[in-house]
């Protein structure tokens, strides 16, 4: 009896004993894993493209790369001009991994970004 446990156990770990392993290295690569999904999410969607106008963080911003694990912004750093208008005075290129794209507050105007919006009025 004990000896058909036995050859009955070899032959479950035998044949199934690969799935114990994609399963324990799954455990172990979990976070890689998730990554790597949300990255295809965002490289073959198409919420994000090149040379989209975006507002990321209340900030002005510019899609200059999506890729497939991180996706690279310009951010634009917004002044007032004497007469109150706004203009761009200068910017700074921000890479944000794909997988933290949801902790940053994303905004994607329809139209042309109205730079307006960051104008100082005069009171």
């Amino acid at each position: 009896m004990q000896e058909e446990i036995q050859s009955q156990i070899e032959v479950i770990i035998g044949d199934y004993g690969w799935m114990f392993i994609v399963g324990f290295a799954a455990l172990l690569f979990r976070s890689a894993i998730e990554g790597a999904v949300e990255g295809f999410k965002v490289f073959y969607g198409n919420d994000l493209n090149t040379d989209d106008v975006v507002i990321i963080d209340d900030r002005p911003a510019r899609v200059v790369r999506v890729g497939l694990f991180k996706t690279i912004f310009f951010v634009y750093e917004v002044g007032t001009a004497p007469d109150g208008k706004a203009y761009v005075k200068s910017g700074n290129k921000m890479a944000i991994q794909n997988d933290q794209l949801k902790t940053h507050k994303i905004e994607k105007p329809l139209s042309m970004l109205d730079l307006s919006r960051w104008e100082k009025k005069n009171d």
